[in-house]
């Protein structure tokens, strides 16, 4: 799989994490006021439907 940054990721999008295939069902993009941007995405497991809370960097 192609490797994306973390402000690339929209809902929708299949993503390889933690050794699973995962949906992206919500994408929310935050730009706090110190520190980098980073997308706080909320993901469901495409085997067993489990759901995760998971913060990317736009650098990752």
């Amino acid at each position: 799989m192609p490797k994306i940054n973390g402000n690339e990721i929209r809902p929708g999008y299949i993503l390889d994490h933690d050794g699973g295939l995962w949906v992206a069902v919500k994408v929310g993009h935050v730009k706090p006021g110190k520190g980098d941007a980073f997308a706080q995405v909320e993901m469901k497991n495409l085997r067993d439907g489990r759901k995760l809370n998971e913060r990317f960097r736009s650098a990752d």
